[in-house]
């Protein structure tokens, strides 16, 4: 956690939500979330301190939580606690018009540019925190039973790439790449396309890339990037 402690959290009665409402404790931990109270990769206060700051339950607490991580402003590891995942920015708004202006085969071809360049950044930058985020992806990966689990935690994995070169400007730009996840034409092509076969070659592909990025192997990091992305427009578009 950065500097400023628990104390320093907004804590008078009028700034609280209504006990049980998970909704309103939400959007406050989102505000704080989003200013710079906490870098990316600091852990928050526990569930425990949350609830006694905001006067709410632990479950509460617990629910608000669960949405903040499906939202991706949280990561949490059980046993170790809640950290920042990242700001709450609309990439989309900040660098791109429309999500209806991106075409699937457009995107790829940017990441094809752009993210094993991040491999460096990456390796020189990451932490701890970063390297066990990896791995979450991962473990979601592999346990994820259906084309649209599969879909989230391969997302999450290349966010979680971004994140680990600590720059907020690559942390956004991902973002706005992601955004064509959202559109059902990306969908549609992977559902397509998505066989047994493709799946065991994109995890596979997955787990050497967050190897390298883990052995700090930074030209290895690159190159898998750079064929795991060849390899997604092989099979997707044909080329």
């Amino acid at each position: 956690m950065s500097s400023d402690s628990i104390d320093s959290m907004p804590n008078n009665r009028d700034s609280r939500p209504a006990r049980g409402d998970a909704d309103a404790l939400r959007k406050l931990l989102g505000r704080e979330i989003g200013s710079t109270r906490w870098r990316i990769g600091d852990k928050l206060p526990t569930e425990r301190e949350l609830g006694d700051t905001y006067g709410v339950a632990r479950n509460t607490v617990r629910r608000a939580l669960q949405v903040l991580e499906q939202e991706k402003l949280i990561i949490r590891h059980v046993g170790r606690g809640t950290f920042k995942a990242g700001d709450a920015i609309s990439a989309e708004a900040a660098f791109l018009p429309s999500a209806d202006s991106l075409s699937p085969a457009g995107v790829v071809e940017c990441r094809l540019i752009f993210e094993p360049e991040l491999a460096p950044l990456a390796v020189a930058r990451a932490t701890q925190v970063d390297l066990d985020r990896l791995a979450h992806c991962l473990r979601g990966g592999n346990a994820a039973t259906s084309v649209e689990d599969f879909e989230h935690w391969d997302g999450a994995l290349h966010e979680a790439i971004a994140l680990a070169t600590h720059n907020q400007t690559i942390v956004a730009m991902a973002r706005a790449l992601a955004v064509v996840r959202t559109r059902g034409e990306w969908g549609q092509l992977k559902a397509r396309s998505m066989t047994t076969e493709h799946r065991e070659a994109l995890q596979a592909q997955h787990g050497a890339i967050v190897a390298s990025l883990s052995d700090r192997d930074r030209d290895a990091a690159r190159m898998r990037l750079r064929d795991h992305i060849l390899y997604v427009r092989r099979y997707m578009f044909g080329e």
